[in-house]
């Protein structure tokens, strides 16, 4: 995997892997952004969409038989994410933390793009 940082301050924005025959873009804790053809692609999804997708709603699955469950991401960083199991992060509310070993292994976190 490749960082992508912003340029006027370094922060990390995400990443972008090369995978069967094109290019992924990845938040800062693995989740996926889109699927591109050519590294550029993948990049520019990266700088213009992965720190401000932490503030979107994402979907979640334990496992492939599991129910989906909305979540708010809590806290992110390189290899794991806290998500709040609820369309709001309030006290209370049931959480999970999954690493990336997790979402490799079955479990699942997809944004909820309308």
């Amino acid at each position: 995997m490749i960082e992508v940082r912003r340029n006027d301050d370094g922060e990390l924005c995400g990443y972008v892997a090369q995978r069967a025959g094109g290019w992924t873009a990845l938040t800062v804790f693995g989740g996926l952004l889109g699927d591109h053809a050519d590294e550029a692609a993948a990049v520019a999804q990266v700088s213009a969409e992965g720190l401000a997708s932490l503030a979107e709603r994402w979907n979640y699955r334990a496992d492939p038989a599991a129910e989906w469950q909305v979540g708010s991401i809590q806290e992110a960083s390189p290899g794991s994410v806290r998500l709040a199991l609820d369309y709001y992060s309030m006290p209370g509310v049931p959480t999970v933390t999954l690493s990336s070993d997790d979402l490799a292994g079955g479990a699942a976190l997809v944004r909820d793009v309308p």
